[in-house]
């Protein structure tokens, strides 16, 4: 078992990073009085107290604070919401903290929440067990970055992440740790609007 998926495994609360970059303590904060659009890609972590629409990349933590605001598509490690989020999340770790609202689409491997959080959205877990997580946390992110350059000229970016994820099959043993526990493989929850995609029988 290599670091990442040991750390991940025995304390799902922490933020992994590589060996390499746990002094680098630089970061990226967008103010208050800030809006941006467009695409941001950042080696560093990110901190979002103002508007952001577009897609938003991060190889480490992107947290959106209780007066951010991002519409679009987000790209990160680990992400941390506080404030509003409306779009698309392709994150390992997806941390909502009271408060929250988030709208869209969740690819991810952990769920993390607190109380009294709204959440709108369709939520597939990706299952540490298959061999995209063997090497580092970075290969997914660098994956679903090279399928965003190659797509996004159409606009095709969201349909071709979803067609690549839905070769990830979910884990069950991960339930545990997420928003709900489905009990079946078509059960909808009208008062959270969450959906739970769970793996098909025989997978």
């Amino acid at each position: 078992m290599n670091k990442f998926r040991e750390q991940i495994l025995h304390d799902p609360n922490s933020s992994y990073q590589p060996q390499s970059s746990i002094a680098d303590d630089k970061q990226l904060f967008i103010t208050k009085s800030t809006n941006i659009s467009g695409v941001l890609d950042s080696e560093n972590d990110i901190t979002l107290d103002g508007n952001f629409s577009g897609v938003l990349y991060s190889k480490k933590t992107i947290h959106i604070t209780p007066t951010g605001v991002v519409k679009g598509v987000i790209i990160c490690n680990d992400i941390k919401v506080e404030g509003e989020l409306e779009g698309s999340v392709y994150s390992l770790r997806v941390n909502l903290f009271k408060d929250s609202v988030l709208k869209g689409n969740i690819h991810c491997t952990i769920i993390n929440t607190e109380m009294n959080q709204f959440v709108d959205a369709n939520i597939k877990l990706l299952s540490l067990e298959n061999s995209i997580f063997e090497t580092s946390s970075l290969d997914l992110f660098n994956q679903l970055k090279e399928i965003f350059s190659k797509n996004n000229k159409d606009n095709n970016y969201l349909s071709v992440f979803q067609e690549k994820l839905d070769q990830i099959k979910p884990s069950t043993k991960f339930y545990h740790q997420t928003i709900y526990v489905a009990p079946s493989h078509e059960t909808k929850h009208s008062n959270s609007g969450i959906e739970d995609i769970t793996p098909e029988e025989g997978n």
